[in-house]
């Protein structure tokens, strides 16, 4: 007889922890509590609202390197917006550009200056376009622009014109400020003198675009410079 209970209650024990088990492993399932520590699983969407002001949900992990989230998903996540993308604010995310567009005449002289006011500190890409209308160029000589601050010069370009066809250069040069300055884009006629007339259609324009960084890759050989003949 005792064998026989013993037998029964071994059933009985092996039955329970069966059933215990399959609980637990089921029991975050669909309808189920949320279990800590174990891999939770449903057949419909879980959500979470909160009643009353502020966050649904806050996580937390035991370092602030660690990340809070897992996912496998590649998925767009609509109305997810993120601080900052790989340490970035995004206002310093996408391309941004400053351009200073100059219209109007001024006076007849061989030479202008154009100054870009208090530039941030960073690397930049500059361009220039500048167009003398033949009305405006006079057949002065040569057009030369260049960029400069303080004593790095970039981008110096020239082109010869006429009274006919007037006469436009363009360049770009990139340059590095260790500090808030001013980058002058300076313009001259090689003899005589030029009214400096800029239409709004086509004004003097300076583009300044900010890089991350430039990575110095050295001269090539001479071997390796290709030569046109």
């Amino acid at each position: 007889m005792r064998s026989k209970i013993a037998t029964f209650l071994t059933v009985i024990g092996a039955v329970t922890v069966l059933v215990l088990a399959a609980n637990t492993a089921a029991i975050a399932a669909t309808g189920k509590g949320f279990l800590l520590g174990k891999a939770n699983s449903a057949d419909r969407l879980t959500s979470i609202a909160r009643t009353t002001n502020g966050p649904v949900l806050s996580v937390k992990t035991r370092t602030s390197t660690a990340a809070p989230f897992a996912v496998n998903g590649k998925g767009r996540v609509t109305n997810l917006n993120a601080d900052k993308v790989d340490g970035k604010d995004a206002s310093v995310l996408g391309t941004r550009a400053w351009v200073w567009a100059y219209a109007g005449s001024s006076t007849a002289s061989s030479g202008h200056t154009y100054t870009l006011p208090n530039l941030p500190a960073g690397t930049y890409l500059f361009n220039y376009e500048v167009w003398l209308g033949p009305g405006s160029y006079n057949g002065a000589g040569d057009l030369d622009c260049y960029l400069n601050r303080g004593s790095l010069y970039g981008a110096e370009a020239g082109a010869p014109g006429s009274g006919t066809f007037g006469t436009g250069v363009t360049g770009s040069a990139t340059m590095t400020l260790p500090a808030a300055a001013n980058v002058n884009l300076i313009c001259r006629v090689s003899s005589g003198t030029s009214t400096w007339s800029f239409s709004q259609n086509q004004p003097l324009r300076i583009t300044a675009v900010p890089v991350t960084a430039l990575t110095l890759k050295g001269m090539p050989s001479a071997k390796t410079v290709a030569r046109v003949k």
